[in-house]
């Protein structure tokens, strides 16, 4: 059977999941969440399809919205989010939270630099947006100096960088390093 051959049914189409996730970001002690390296994540409460009927869906966001206000956490949001399964649904909410994370630590750190004048390379972890707080003579010494130089990503620091840029360029180096770009698009998502 090719892939023109497979069943209609067996090709499960993307529908519109609601997600509610707590964004608290839980620690176990102060140090742990001190912690330069720190990844933190977001908690999957609850995942459900979104109904077909426009006025069934309107009623089904209220009530789930209704929930995440009666709880009373600052921390609970509702997501609409494009998958193919609640899993998938829960997987891209925990990625967007970590990525959106990694970009704000990106950002900060190529602010930092360049508000005290830096100039020269640094190594941004592909993983967190994190970095080793130093600034190098070229890509070359960056990459010597990281325990993981595969983990990381090089360039030099010269002008000011947005938060979208930061986000747009770990996304990019995350699907870059597990191999799913094709033609500079990703292939995994």
């Amino acid at each position: 059977m090719t892939i023109n051959q497979v069943p209609a049914h067996w090709v499960k189409r993307p529908d519109v999941y609601l997600v509610i996730a707590d964004d608290r970001d839980p620690f176990t002690t102060w140090a742990e969440h001190m912690r330069e390296d720190r990844i933190p994540e977001r908690r999957v409460v609850h995942v459900e399809r979104q109904v077909d009927h426009p006025v069934e869906r309107e009623l089904q966001w209220d009530e789930l919205m209704g929930s995440v206000l009666d709880a009373g956490s600052e921390s609970l949001s509702l997501l609409a989010l494009r998958a193919v399964s609640h899993a998938h649904a829960a997987g891209i909410a925990r990625l967007d939270y970590a990525l959106f994370n990694a970009a704000a630590r990106m950002f900060e750190v190529i602010d930092r630099h360049l508000e005290g004048g830096g100039h020269g390379w640094v190594a941004i972890r592909i993983a967190d947006g994190g970095s080793d707080g130093e600034l190098y003579d070229g890509d070359e010494a960056a990459r010597a100096a990281q325990q993981d130089p595969d983990g990381c990503t090089y360039f030099p620091i010269s002008t000011p960088w947005t938060p979208r840029m930061c986000r747009e360029h770990l996304e990019f180096m995350t699907h870059k390093r597990h191999g799913c770009l094709v033609y500079g698009s990703p292939t995994c998502r």
